[in-house]
């Protein structure tokens, strides 16, 4: 998972699983407390329509983020992916900044580590 910030901030989680609700939900709700507690400003998030970002449970989830986090999702019309930030960040990472060669999880994992590290100094694009 991954969100660009409004800073230039890229703030990546990696998973060996299938992403649910509840796991965007938890990477949400920290992202939240790091703004909050950094900046103490009012959260926009934009995603796009998927599964996860639209459930019912989820639905749930953003009522708790905007309560406890100031902290509001808007979503991104179907089939947008040219209007996603973060997917724009997916394309460069996969195209152009990786080396084209198979790679075991946990390398997959360091890789986008150092990445989100060294975002907006080694690895940056502008839009």
């Amino acid at each position: 998972m991954g969100c660009l910030l409004s800073t230039g901030q890229l703030v990546t989680s990696c998973l060996q699983e299938s992403v649910t609700n509840t796991w965007f939900y938890a990477y949400l709700t920290g992202i939240a407390q790091q703004v909050k507690q950094t900046y103490n400003l009012p959260l926009v998030l934009i995603v796009d329509n998927a599964s996860i970002h639209r459930s019912k449970k989820m639905a749930d989830y953003r009522e708790l983020l905007k309560t406890n986090f100031s902290t509001n999702l808007y979503f991104i019309p179907a089939y947008s992916p040219e209007l996603n930030r973060i997917e724009m960040v997916w394309k460069q990472m996969k195209y152009y900044w990786r080396d084209f060669q198979v790679m075991a999880a946990d390398k997959i994992e360091q890789w986008v580590e150092k990445v989100s590290n060294l975002f907006g100094k080694e690895y940056m694009f502008t839009f």
